[in-house]
């Protein structure tokens, strides 16, 4: 067993994707096949330098006279919870395989740094090496180097969408007329794209595109039900932004709880039918397959409760203004049917996969 681990990280799986090499790669001639087959696929990728540099410290540290080992792991081009597992799992292999006293990590940047925590909770780091790529100073240099960022599918998707969102927004409301009402919407949309960038819900969107592309090249007929969510998600977005401008232009402006419980209530359940669409989809899909379906009947039933249950609560809240103005009694009432309603629904659409832990399925 080595005393010390070289490692070098490559957190989005370069590798994997443009080398076709995947999983733990451990050894000096190994890491330099890796390295020299990456640059065949891609000369300006960073992880190529990367390696070079792990190895390049491995043979000082073996010259040296020390019991020294090298590896490079990979994560997943889905960066954050997905390829963090990945990097975590093949932590554990090399920690199995080789059990160092201790490790030197050797990145490519500040994003291959953010899993020096799982890295830590697993071995002891002596030090951190981050390989900076030498470029020209001059402005046709930087702006060859800006080109190529921007060229990277991740960096344009965060670069290219906000700035795509703000400009359909305001051209749509120049159109209809309403140029006062583009810099709120397009405020509230950022604030909202940046929510889902902060908690990586972004990726289910970008799962949802990727899914929607799969079942048309495979022919299935989530295909449809992909397209059919897609224009109910739009229609939910209509009406929520239309529900929320009635009660903007109220005499009395409600407060912004209000306002977004207006916007919530009218989008709902076409938010809903959307999902459930989706989760159609996929349950006729893996009847076809004969695969096991259960679950996607479950989400289903879990997805009606969600809906009933924000639809009550935002109906309660919205009873004290027209249209929606009730009785006190009569909104308390709507409002606790509808949490029944849901908890029994939720029940209902658990049991499926309570029995499935019971009889024995084909997978």
């Amino acid at each position: 067993m080595p005393e010390k681990v070289i490692l070098a990280i490559d957190r989005d799986n370069d590798l994997g994707r443009k080398a076709n090499i995947e999983g733990v790669v451990i050894g000096r001639e190994e890491n330099l096949t890796a390295a020299i087959k990456l640059a065949e696929n891609d000369p300006e990728d960073s992880d190529v330098n990367t390696i070079f540099a792990a190895i390049k410290i491995y043979d000082e540290l073996k010259k040296s006279g020390q019991d020294v080992e090298i590896a490079t792991i990979t994560g997943d081009v889905k960066v954050g919870v997905i390829s963090d597992g990945k990097i975590a799992k093949h932590l554990d292999y090399l920690r199995k395989k080789l059990n160092p006293s201790s490790v030197i990590v050797v990145t490519d940047g500040s994003e291959d740094e953010f899993v020096l925590p799982i890295i830590s909770s697993r071995f002891k780091i002596d030090s951190v090496r981050r390989i900076v790529v030498k470029q020209s100073k001059t402005i046709e240099g930087t702006y060859y180097l800006v080109r190529k960022l921007l060229s990277d599918p991740k960096i344009a998707k965060t670069f290219f969408v906000p700035i795509g969102i703000i400009l359909i927004i305001y051209s749509a409301f120049v159109f209809a007329n309403y140029p006062q009402y583009a810099v709120g919407s397009i405020i509230f949309l950022i604030g909202l794209y940046l929510i889902l960038r902060a908690y990586e819900l972004d990726t289910g969107i970008e799962a949802f595109f990727s899914n929607l592309k799969t079942a048309l090249f495979e022919g299935r007929i989530s295909f449809v039900t992909y397209i059919i969510s897609a224009v109910l998600i739009i229609i939910g977005l209509i009406e929520g932004f239309y529900t929320f401008w009635r009660f903007n232009i109220q005499p009395v402006t409600p407060g912004v709880i209000t306002l977004a419980t207006s916007f919530i209530y009218g989008s709902i359940w076409y938010l809903t039918s959307a999902g459930i669409f989706i989760a159609l989809g996929r349950l006729l899909d893996a009847i076809i397959e004969h695969k096991n379906f259960i679950k996607y009947v479950t989400i289903s039933f879990l997805l009606i409760s969600a809906g009933l249950a924000l639809w009550g609560g935002s109906l309660y809240i919205l009873s004290n203004y027209e249209p929606f103005q009730m009785e006190s009694g009569d909104a308390i009432r709507y409002f606790a049917l509808s949490l029944i309603a849901s908890v029994f629904i939720a029940i209902i659409g658990m049991m499926p996969m309570k029995l499935k832990g019971r009889i024995p399925l084909e997978e």
